[in-house]
């Protein structure tokens, strides 16, 4: 029993010698603290304190499990701050829009004249691209009829150029007539979400002038 308790004693007496003397403390995965002035490279991926002289604590090392985890962490919250800037700029750029239209349109007659002056500018366009695909499309059959009868391989060789120039002309009058027939659309779509959009503004606006 005496020497029990003087190994006890010597333990107690060393074992913050041993820690002082340490430059590095750890837990292994069995959950066993160790020191010592160097790490296995078995628990070098584990964290650890580093520790002075006196062996008090200097700076903690995260594991690799955990840094991966604060990383993670960081690019969400990255990742948040960005999505707050963009919603708060959404949100500026809407009540910019929201003033503007209120300052443009007096009511619901004018937004809507407005709108239907796009509609008629755009059938207009239209209507004449239509023309003039017409007026090609006979242009085309003419000089079809004139290539059948045509002898001279010279003047067959000339109206299949005209041919060919007319055909370009037949294809970009019909992409125009397609791009404004969506365009139309587009105006339709937009004039119906602005309109509801501004009636929502007015309805605001008479709320906040009743209080």
């Amino acid at each position: 029993m005496k020497y029990f308790f003087k190994y006890i004693l010597l333990c107690s007496v060393c074992l913050p010698l041993i820690s002082q003397a340490a430059t590095y403390r750890w837990t292994d995965t069995k959950g066993e603290v160790h020191y010592s002035n160097s790490i296995p490279p078995s628990d070098s991926q584990l964290g650890h304190d580093e520790l002075y002289r006196n062996g008090t604590k200097k700076k903690t090392v995260l594991s690799a499990k955990q840094a991966r985890k604060l990383k993670l962490v960081e690019i969400k919250k990255q990742k948040q701050k960005i999505i707050n800037a963009e919603k708060l700029k959404h949100d500026r750029i809407e009540e910019a829009e929201d003033s503007r239209l209120l300052y443009i349109f007096n009511n619901e007659a004018e937004l809507t004249e407005s709108y239907n002056a796009k509609l008629r500018l755009a059938q207009l366009t239209i209507d004449l691209l239509k023309a003039r695909h017409k007026v090609q499309s006979e242009k085309l059959e003419n000089l079809e009829r004139r290539h059948e009868k045509a002898e001279l391989v010279l003047q067959k060789g000339a109206l299949e150029k005209q041919i060919k120039d007319v055909l370009d002309n037949l294809k970009i009058y019909q992409e125009a007539i397609t791009e404004n027939h969506v365009e139309k659309d587009r105006v339709k779509k937009d004039y119906l979400a602005t309109l509801k959009r501004y009636k929502r503004l007015s309805a605001d606006r008479i709320k906040k002038a009743a209080k």
